[in-house]
Order: C-alpha cells, then structure tokens, then sequence
C-alpha cells in the first residue's frame, strides 16, 4: 500500500501542473481522492506517475484528474508508443541517409 506522503505528493504533482495550466487551484478533495491516487501509486510507482502526469499536462486538451485516474495506463501507452514513433522515425531517416549516399 501506498504510503501517505506519496499519495499526496502525487496530487500536489497534480495540483502544480494544473495551477501552472490555468493559473487557478484544482477544485479537489484531497482526502477523498487520496484512495485513487494511493491506487495509482501501487499500480505504477511514484516516479512512472509523475511521468505519466507530466506527459498528459502536455498532451491533453484539458487535463483533469478524473480522467487522469481512471486512464493512466492507456495515457502510459500513448506516452510509450510516441518515445517508440521518435525511435523509429529516426532510424528511417539513418537508412534514408545511407540508401541516398549510396
């Protein structure tokens, strides 16, 4: 189980992100969403949350934490899937290079 201090570091992460976004405090109650950000921490560890929150203030419209909660493991595999299309892009352009150069 989730230790205290890391659940509600992960919504004081959350609550950073979205003060930076819209220069207003989130509407939240933290005792109550404690529960789901302790899940979160369990499923995926403190560092992969922060990850995954840092890459959904970037990406989404408009970023909430309902939606963050119950779909960070699809937002994890968008995260993934994007590194994976930059590596891939990449080593197209290197056998590009070198399919001209011939």
């Amino acid at each position: 189980m989730a230790e205290r201090s890391e659940r509600f570091a992960l919504l004081s992460r959350y609550s950073k992100h979205y003060v930076e976004k819209y220069n207003i405090k989130p509407e939240m109650n933290l005792h109550k969403e404690q529960n789901t950000a302790g899940n979160l921490v369990d499923s995926f560890t403190l560092p992969v949350c922060y990850d995954i929150l840092e890459y959904y203030f970037k990406v989404a419209e408009s970023p909430s934490w309902n939606y963050f909660a119950y779909n960070a493991e699809k937002i994890l595999h968008g995260k993934l899937d994007a590194e994976q299309d930059i590596i891939d892009r990449k080593q197209r352009r290197e056998k590009a290079k070198e399919w001209l150069s011939e």
